[in-house]
């Protein structure tokens, strides 16, 4: 088992700014099993540029600074090749272009976890079937 119980893609980080409490609790939840949740730097980013208020954004940013959240970056793996980068943007392509959705897939497949989504048929059509898709609406 993966020390990474769930990947939150940008609309659940939009939920949590915009207070959904649902969000809080998964991530206490997590912290109370020794584990992690793992937020895509792409849906960081996706988040990030849709939050115009800074207060907002803010607590945000803070959010990465909790010890159960981990940032995982979009990057080549350990041998620099792009091979990683370009899975995401095929799942991304699968997404109708939803690049956090690829990523947050490419995440989820990587540390067999759950994602935790507001949109969770847009996720769920991209994953195998019977992946577990946690509804954060």
């Amino acid at each position: 088992m993966s020390d990474v119980a769930v990947v939150f893609d940008t609309s659940a980080l939009l939920s949590y700014v915009d207070g959904n409490i649902s969000v809080g609790e998964l991530i206490a939840e997590i912290a109370d099993e020794g584990r992690q949740a793992v937020v895509p730097a792409v849906c960081l980013a996706e988040a990030r540029a849709r939050v115009s208020d800074g207060l907002a954004a803010a607590h945000l940013l803070l959010l990465t600074t909790t010890p159960t959240i981990r940032v995982e970056p979009l990057a080549g793996d350990r041998f620099g090749r792009a091979d990683p980068i370009w899975r995401v943007g095929e799942f991304a392509l699968e997404a109708r272009g939803d690049v956090g959705i690829g990523h947050a897939v490419h995440a989820a497949l990587t540390y067999e976890a759950y994602v935790a989504s507001a949109r969770p048929d847009a996720v769920a059509g991209v994953l195998p079937a019977g992946w577990i898709v946690l509804d954060l609406r």
